[in-house]
């Protein structure tokens, strides 16, 4: 048997696994059906290789009454594009993925592996199918040239100009006839020879389609390293031949999305961890060592007597630092062809579930809900109905991953294994049966129920000193305290990357300069706390080099260093996802400044663009504060750039660092940068991080804003979030308990507000601020009314009359019976007696 297409293999090694396997038995070759080869009677399997589905969705050829024989011949006969193939597992995969792709556009197709039709019927089908075909793709591997049916089938196309050859794992130069008899170069000397005799016909017959496919007008490459662009351009050249414009604009539309799929740039300075790669491309993609022949370096965690783990999902277990992140990464950029898309999803806790809804849209999904909608559920069931409207998107965005279309999950940095927000079980999440997708989970977890856990070993020492070192030359005694260095940081990759990222920054700092500022470092020990994050708890040399950090920036310009402290412990109230420059320049900047002259500032630099980091500040050219703080921490590798244009990110250890070490201030002014310039449709995520921390949904550092920016920040930007989370994807597990939380927050400070004569306009004036007064509760009533709102949608019609009730009310008093906000509520209290009235 051949060895499973997967891995880092070339050409020659993908045309040697095709090639093995299409010499396999009846037995071994492929069926890309779901059901069983047992299950198929053999009167019918030639039907069943056709992979025709009935209209109900079940395949023909599993049926019950003899009626339904003639589908298979039906679709045959209204097919097309035929797809002939001479099996191989190589060969399996990207034939399913171009069927399901084709069937998606529209197009009628039949895939057939003619040798496997054992019965006069299914030849018939197969044939007609042929016949009638507008274009006849015919894929070619080695092993093709000896295989009847498919030189039967080029000749046939090229006789009737109907060939599209596929040609897997080879060239048109290859294909010479001369070539394979003499079995010239090394892939022929393999598989070449006198294949005409196997081919069981004229010799002349055979060496003219051989000819044909290096003469073809168009023909299609395909290798392991470029399967979805040659898809693509396989499915352009098909919409072309067709004459079908209107689906051109589909196909081009996935080219040009295919590229900012990861967070990341692949980083150039990757070492090691080449066999642990290897080893999860074996347990994904397949391979030799997949099956026995070669131990795996990644330790499998015990599972403790559990058996059943779901097909295609793997998990990677490490502490913080270890590189979970940077070994699937690389993954993902050297497979990412083999997927149609790689679909990245944020683990940590509060983000999880609404990062993997918005997964809808990378799949072209529709999975929000319609707040027009009332629910007709039972009383006794009313309080279910969100649950399982969320679960239904959910389930949408599960079946999809469980289709023929290859797709990469990855969920990094998962932080538990129940969901944050309703306790559900992340397996949830996950398909129940990947059989051409794939999941790959990071974690801090020691392992996760029902998925195969390995955890990541630590580096070899060569390796370690290979990122430390890079590139450059060192000297003995400079080599042994770096290994000094690396016993100080416990071999934490993280540290050691940090090292390398400082040794060859513009710093000019030599390895024993680095360790005697890290030895002059701050003793901070007695600060961390049980609850701490253990990667800075139980590593002091880490925290010790993070702190050298900043004082070797000071020692190269005064302040840099502080400011760029300063800079990172605001990316901590950011939320994990890409942070906009402009937004963390602002907010970094913004602490000690006036209400009035921050707002005003903060406003004049959100204009400014964030292309480029070095933003001049006046007219004599001298860089700003801010980019040149974030500067120095891209330099020595604490920020890193992100894919998103205008974006970096910050690793979870160096943000939980500077918010320990760090003030509170920072949150007020992150805070204030969102609510001046953040938009709920380009950055949902940071406004969800800032609604965290501001209504006390479990924040790291607890944050207040006046009473008026409270206000204006409900109504510009919590109240848009929580519609477009339930109307977009309904999330209505999170937009819930945020609407509760914001309203008990608002009513607590327009309480305050009203009592406290300080809080009012002139600092201790009698009189309260109208205008003030005005925003904090136009702010609960628009809550209020949205809260009715989906109240309505959930069935619960008592509450949803409270709350609209409660917030007319309150427009009453503030706006006037005559204002269009009451007018827009009493519509609103209007359709909800109707429905009760109905119901």
């Amino acid at each position: 048997m051949a060895a499973a297409w997967g891995g880092r293999i070339g050409a020659r090694g993908f045309a040697a696994a095709a090639a093995g396997a299409g010499a396999s038995s009846y037995v071994d070759e492929i069926r890309i059906l779901d059901e069983p080869a047992g299950e198929v009677p053999r009167w019918l399997a030639g039907f069943a290789a056709l992979g025709v589905e009935e209209e109900d969705g079940g395949y023909c050829g599993v049926v019950e009454e003899e009626e339904a024989l003639p589908a298979p011949m039906v679709r045959a006969i209204g097919c097309d594009v035929y797809v002939g193939y001479g099996g191989g597992v190589a060969v399996e995969r990207f034939v399913a993925w171009m069927r399901a792709e084709m069937e998606m556009l529209g197009v009628p197709c039949v895939v057939a592996d003619r040798r496997r039709c054992r019965d006069a019927p299914a030849h018939a089908a197969a044939c007609a199918a042929m016949d009638v075909a507008v274009v006849g793709v015919v894929l070619v591997t080695p092993a093709s040239l000896r295989n009847p049916y498919c030189v039967e089938e080029i000749r046939m196309f090229v006789e009737r100009g109907k060939l599209l050859p596929v040609l897997v794992g080879l060239g048109r130069a290859d294909c010479n006839a001369e070539d394979v008899v003499q079995k010239s170069g090394d892939l022929w000397e393999r598989f070449g020879g006198h294949l005409w005799k196997l081919y069981d016909g004229a010799e002349k017959d055979w060496r003219e389609a051989v000819d044909a496919l290096s003469k073809a007008e168009i023909a299609v490459e395909v290798d392991a390293g470029n399967q979805r662009h040659r898809l693509i351009d396989l499915l352009e050249i098909l919409i072309s031949r067709l004459g079908r414009r209107a689906m051109t604009e589909a196909v081009r539309s996935w080219r040009a999305a295919a590229d900012p799929e990861l967070p990341f740039l692949r980083n150039a300075g990757f070492v090691g961890r080449e066999r642990e790669l290897l080893d999860l491309e074996a347990v994904l993609l397949g391979g030799a060592r997949s099956r026995g022949k070669r131990p795996l370096h990644l330790v499998e965690v015990d599972a403790f007597g559990e058996t059943a783990f779901l097909n295609g999902v793997v998990c990677i277990s490490g502490p913080s630092g270890a590189g979970k992140t940077e070994l699937v990464l690389e993954f993902a950029h050297r497979h990412a062809q083999d997927y149609k898309k790689v679909l990245w999803v944020r683990g940590e806790a509060r983000y999880l579930r609404f990062g993997y809804l918005k997964l809808a849209d990378q799949l072209g999904l529709a999975v929000g809900d319609d707040l027009s909608l009332v629910a007709a559920a039972a009383p006794s069931r009313k309080r279910w109905i969100f649950h399982g409207i969320e679960s239904d998107s959910i389930a949408k965005i599960r079946k999809e991953l469980t289709r023929e279309i290859p797709y990469l999950l990855v969920i990094d940095n998962l932080e538990s294994e129940t969901d944050w927000w309703d306790s559900r079980p992340v397996q949830e999440l996950l398909p129940g049966a990947c059989e051409r997708s794939h999941v790959i989970v990071t974690t801090r977890l020691n392992r996760l129920q029902r998925i195969r856990t390995f955890t990541l070993p630590n580096l070899a020492t060569p390796e370690a000193m290979l990122l430390m070192k890079g590139m450059r030359a060192y000297g003995s005694q400079d080599t042994i305290v770096l290994r000094d260095i690396e016993r100080n940081l416990r071999s934490v990759p993280l540290g050691l990357a940090l090292v390398g990222a400082i040794l060859s920054s513009e710093l000019a700092v030599s390895p024993a300069q680095l360790r005697q500022e890290m030895y002059d470092a701050p003793y901070r020990a007695p600060t961390w706390e049980e609850k701490d994050e253990p990667a800075l708890r139980d590593n002091p040399g880490l925290v010790q080099l993070i702190d050298a950090c900043f004082a070797l920036l000071d020692e190269e310009k005064a302040g840099l260093g502080t400011a760029a402290a300063k800079m990172l412990e605001t990316s901590g109230f950011f939320a994990p996802a890409p942070i906009p420059v402009a937004l963390l320049a602002v907010a970094s900047g913004g602490g000690g400044a006036d209400g009035e002259r921050l707002w005003k500032r903060m406003m004049r630099s959100l204009h400014i663009s964030c292309a480029s980091l070095r933003e001049p500040s006046n007219s004599s050219g001298r860089r700003s504060a801010e980019p040149e703080a974030l500067e120095a921490l891209l330099r020595i590798g604490i920020a890193r750039r992100c894919t998103q244009a205008g974006c970096v990110s910050v690793h979870r250890v160096f943000r939980l660092f500077s918010l320990k070490v760090g003030s509170s201030q920072a949150g007020l002014s992150t805070i204030r940068a969102i609510a001046a310039g953040a938009s709920v449709k380009e950055h949902a995520d940071h406004v969800w991080a800032a609604c965290l921390s501001l209504f006390k949904l479990a924040p790291a550092v607890a944050v207040e804003l006046p009473t008026q920016e409270l206000g204006q920040f409900v109504t510009r930007l919590v109240v848009p979030l929580a519609a477009h989370g339930a109307a977009a994807y309904s999330s209505y597990g999170a937009v819930l308990d945020l609407l509760t939380e914001a309203t008990d927050v608002v009513r607590a400070e327009e309480e305050r507000y009203v009592a406290a004569p300080s809080r009012r306009s002139g600092g201790g004036s009698g009189d309260l601020d109208p205008i003030v007064y005005h925003e904090i509760v136009r702010s609960r009533a628009e809550l209020l009314k949205l809260r009715a709102k989906l109240m309505l949608r959930g069935g619960e019609y008592a509450l949803a009359e409270n709350h609209c009730l409660t917030a007319i009310g309150i427009l009453e008093v503030v706006s006037g019976e005559d204002d269009p906000e009451t007018d827009a509520a009493n519509e609103i209290l209007g359709h909800i007696l109707k429905v009760q009235l109905d119901n």
